[in-house]
């Protein structure tokens, strides 16, 4: 089950974006930032437990970004990242967002999604001030995919 994060989640986004920062290159946010922008969050539970965690990050009226997709190891293949995913994406489009993108590590799993490859150049110029925080910047070894809800089908 996906739901919105709530007050009381904070501390497990905050838990499992630090656990999971180094492998998986999660830019690690302090609590404070957690808890003023826990509207962004969404969280799956499995057998009543949290799973895994979604942000979506608005930047602009027509874009946004998936941050923070941390999907606990015992959980990666019972569905929860798709689940986690599938409910950021209908938020994004129930809003009136067109595009998606997300900078990964794992680009296949979100073209497997409808995401395509993007240039990173192409994408608004606020999301580097995120990057500076980075120890990789300027280096980024991030793929850029985009979802254009404008090209999908039916």
């Amino acid at each position: 089950m996906v739901r919105k994060a709530v007050l009381e989640d904070a501390v497990f986004i905050h838990a499992a974006i630090q656990k999971y920062a180094a492998a998986a290159d999660l830019l690690i946010k302090p609590l404070a930032d957690i808890y003023s922008q826990i509207r962004e969050y969404f969280i799956c539970e499995i057998n009543g437990k949290p799973a895994g965690i979604i942000a979506l990050h608005i930047y602009w009226s027509d874009m946004a970004e998936i941050r923070s997709f941390v999907v606990e190891k015992e959980n990666r293949m019972a569905g929860a990242g798709s689940m986690l995913l599938k409910a950021a994406m209908a938020e994004a489009k129930k809003m009136g967002i067109t595009k998606v993108f997300a900078l990964t590590k794992i680009p296949d799993y979100f073209r497997k999604h409808g995401f395509k490859d993007e240039q990173k150049a192409a994408l608004p110029q606020k999301i580097w001030k995120d990057c500076l925080n980075c120890p990789k910047f300027p280096n980024c070894d991030e793929s850029a995919v985009l979802y254009d809800f404008n090209g999908e089908k039916g």
